[in-house]
């Protein structure tokens, strides 16, 4: 899809700044395809209309306007789309894909950690991971999680996820193992549960609850409130 107007390049340009126009506006200064496919005001400025062309150049639909507020709305444009060229339409896209795109996790939160030499004791707890999405409902990444006062875990994530409100909200599952290079415990495994929301395009926020457990001891329960960035085209 394009358009197409008499203005010089530099002001469709801002136009399409001013009003984020992501498709071409391509500038047709002496008229010339204005003439050809819609015709030109007194003015010399092209007449509103729309014109669909096939592949093989020929034209499939053409309606000239009389004003601007005479030309089709979006809808009637699909449905003219799909008549003449024999297509189906998708509906748009709602949400801001944010389950294309990869995610740059963090979090933070507290919890209790539960060992047989020190008992039950309250601790803090974050992590960091990039998760790359490889289906909608799955994304794997590397993990680095902290009980910020003793262990830390490097860890490899895995997300599934249950999508919601039009792709733009899920409930995820995560499970995460791996090595504690601090610590009395070698290895970690830990699982996380709940909703993940994309507040803007580039930004999400999620609540998890979950546990880890930490070689043949320790035991943890936590909470935490994190924000995602979203990377990529949105």
């Amino acid at each position: 899809m394009l358009a197409i107007s008499t203005d010089p390049s530099d002001e469709s340009a801002k136009f399409a700044t001013k009003y984020g126009i992501r498709f071409p506006l391509l500038s047709d200064l002496d008229g010339a395809v204005s003439k050809q496919f819609v015709g030109v005001n007194y003015d010399d400025t092209t007449i509103p209309g729309i014109v669909v062309v096939r592949r093989d150049g020929t034209i499939a639909f053409r309606q000239v306007a009389s004003s601007k507020d005479d030309r089709l709305s979006s809808a009637e444009l699909l449905a003219t789309l799909d008549r003449t060229l024999g297509t189906r339409g998708q509906g748009a896209r709602r949400g801001y894909a944010a389950f294309e795109r990869v995610q740059l996790h963090v979090d933070a939160g507290g919890g209790a950690r539960h060992d047989p030499v020190d008992g039950t004791h309250a601790i803090p707890i974050a992590s960091l991971g990039v998760l790359v999405p490889l289906a909608r409902q799955l994304m794997i990444g590397p993990w680095l999680s902290t009980e910020v006062t003793s262990v830390t875990g490097v860890d490899l994530a895995v997300v599934g996820r249950v999508p919601l409100l039009h792709d733009s909200g899920a409930i995820q599952i995560t499970t995460t193992m791996g090595w504690s290079p601090t610590g009395d415990a070698p290895w970690n495994a830990g699982v996380r549960i709940g909703p993940w929301l994309a507040l803007t395009p580039s930004w999400a926020l999620h609540l998890d609850l979950g546990g880890t457990v930490r070689g043949q001891r320790d035991r943890e329960a936590f909470g935490t409130l994190g924000l995602t960035y979203l990377l990529g085209p949105r």
